[in-house]
C-alpha cells in the first residue's frame, strides 16, 4: 500500500467556524467516547473512538493563533465575537492547513452514522443520547456542517496566497461566502450575523 500523502486545506479564523468546531469535540465526540461508550453497540464505538482520535489530528494540525480561537469558544462565545481595537476585520484570516484524508474520511463516517441516529430517535438507543447531549441543538447538524467547511474547494493560488499571508479578494470573498452558507445557511438571522462580522464583506460582494 502506498503512503498516504496529505493535502492542504483552507481553516478560516472565524468564531462560528471555531466553536462549531469546538461543539464536535465537547460536548458530541468527548461525551460519546468516555461517558456513553458502554450504551452503545460496539460497532459505533469503534466509529465513534476513531472520530475522536482523528478530531485531535486535526486540531492539532491548525496553527496556535487558530487552536487557542477553537479552545475559547465556550457555550458559543470568545473574545473575538466582538470588535477589537481595529474594528471588525474585512475578511476571516485563511489558514491553509495540512490533513489526512483518512482522518477526514473517519469523521465523515461517524457524522453519517451520528445523522442516522439523530433521525431514527427515539427508536435508535444512539439517537436519544445524541438528543441528550444536544439540549435542543442538532450536534450531527453541527457536525455536519463543520465537514462542510474543512471539504471547501481550495483554490491552488489561493492556498498559495495564503501560505505568503497574502489574499485574492474575488477567490478570498467566494471562499468565505461559502463558509458562511455551509455554516449558517437556514437560519437568516445566523447567516446574517455572520456575514455582519466583517466589515467590508457586502461592499466587497456587491
Amino acid at each position: 500500500m502506498e503512503p498516504e500523502i496529505p493535502s492542504h486545506i483552507l481553516v478560516p479564523e472565524d468564531p462560528v467556524f471555531a466553536s462549531k468546531f469546538r461543539t464536535v469535540e465537547e460536548p458530541l465526540l468527548y461525551s460519546l467516547h468516555f461517558w456513553y461508550r458502554g450504551e452503545i453497540p460496539a460497532h459505533q464505538s469503534d466509529v465513534v473512538d476513531t472520530a475522536y482520535s482523528s478530531y485531535g489530528e486535526v486540531l492539532r494540525s491548525f496553527p496556535a493563533r487558530l487552536r487557542r480561537l477553537v479552545w475559547e469558544c465556550t457555550s458559543g462565545q470568545s473574545d473575538h465575537d466582538s470588535p477589537g481595537e481595529s474594528g471588525d476585520p474585512p475578511l476571516p484570516r485563511l489558514h491553509p492547513v495540512v490533513i489526512r484524508q483518512s482522518d477526514l474520511d473517519s469523521l465523515d463516517r461517524c457524522c453519517r452514522m451520528l445523522r442516522t441516529a439523530h433521525r431514527e430517535s427515539p427508536t435508535n438507543p444512539l439517537g436519544e443520547i445524541l438528543d441528550e447531549l444536544g439540549e435542543g441543538i442538532d450536534l450531527a447538524d453541527t457536525f455536519s456542517r463543520v465537514l462542510q467547511v474543512l471539504r471547501l474547494p481550495a483554490p491552488q493560488g489561493l492556498i498559495a496566497r495564503s501560505l505568503e499571508g497574502r489574499t485574492s479578494c474575488g477567490e478570498h470573498v467566494h471562499y468565505c461566502t461559502e463558509m458562511i452558507r455551509a455554516l449558517s445557511d437556514g437560519d437568516e438571522f445566523q447567516q446574517l450575523a455572520h456575514r455582519a462580522l466583517y466589515r467590508t464583506f457586502d461592499s466587497a460582494t456587491n
